[in-house]
C-alpha cells in the first residue's frame, strides 16, 4: 500500500492503480509503510518513481533519475514534485495519514 498527495489535495493509492496509473504532476509527498519506521513520508524531492524490484517508492533530483534512465534502471511511475503554497498542510495529512502505521524514526531515503 502507497498513498502519493498532490498540489491540488488530491491523493491516488496503491487500490486505485498501478505507478504508472498515478497522475505525473503535482506530487507533494508519497507515503507508504516501512517496516522499522512505521511509514515513510517521501517529499521535497523533485522526481519520484517507484522501484519495482524493491516495491517501494523513490525521490531523486534530476540527476538522480537521468542515471536510473541513462543505466536502464527499470523504473515505473515517474511523478514530478511541485511547490505548492498548502505544502504544509498536505505533509501533515500524510504524517497523520490513519492508514499506515504511527512513524518512529527517518529512514535514509527521507529528506533530514
Amino acid at each position: 500500500m502507497w498513498r502519493i498527495y498532490y498540489d491540488d489535495g488530491s491523493t491516488f493509492d496503491s487500490s486505485m492503480g498501478a505507478p504508472d496509473d498515478a497522475p505525473s504532476a503535482g506530487v507533494q509527498c508519497i507515503v507508504e509503510p516501512d517496516r522499522d519506521a512505521g511509514r515513510v513520508v517521501l517529499n521535497s524531492f523533485d522526481w519520484y518513481y517507484f522501484h519495482p524490484e524493491s516495491g517501494m517508492w523513490w525521490g531523486s533530483d534530476l540527476y538522480g533519475m537521468l542515471d536510473k534512465l541513462l543505466h536502464r534502471i527499470p523504473i515505473e511511475g515517474v511523478c514530478s514534485g511541485r511547490n505548492c503554497k498548502h505544502y504544509r498542510e498536505i505533509l501533515d495529512r500524510a504524517l497523520a495519514d490513519p492508514d499506515f502505521p504511527p512513524k518512529s524514526a527517518k529512514v535514509r531515503r527521507e529528506r533530514p
